[in-house]
């Protein structure tokens, strides 16, 4: 029999479930009660995210499609050198416009991704 951890993920939370109705009816002292409750939130909550992450790991990628996607900033910045430093040797003039066409890639992927880490 193979481990599946998005099986037993998903009876650990049935487990936190029943323990929260447990708690909300067995506990009489509100203030355990209200620590229980949360420290069982807590625990689920880290279920849930474990169980989100190990979809994620589960799922089928292709490397060398990945290293391209992680080195995406990196690549076009590198090319806009690259065709900047070219321009510049084959004597022409970088205009705002040739400029903006150079940086609009850039721009771009920036909007879309957002801060990088």
């Amino acid at each position: 029999m193979s481990f599946n951890p998005l099986t037993w993920i998903g009876e650990a939370l049935g487990i936190v479930d029943k323990g929260l109705d447990i708690a909300k009816e067995a506990v009489t002292d509100k203030d355990k009660q209200n620590e229980l409750i949360a420290n069982l939130v807590e625990v689920k909550l880290r279920l849930e995210y474990g169980e989100a992450y190990s979809q994620e790991l589960s799922i089928k990628t292709i490397p060398w499609i990945d290293g391209l996607h992680k080195m995406g900033r990196q690549i076009i910045n590198v090319l806009t050198i690259i065709i900047v430093a070219l321009l510049i040797l084959c004597g022409e003039t970088i205009t705002p416009e040739v400029a903006l066409l150079l940086g609009g890639g850039n721009v771009a992927y920036q909007l879309i991704k957002g801060k990088g880490q």
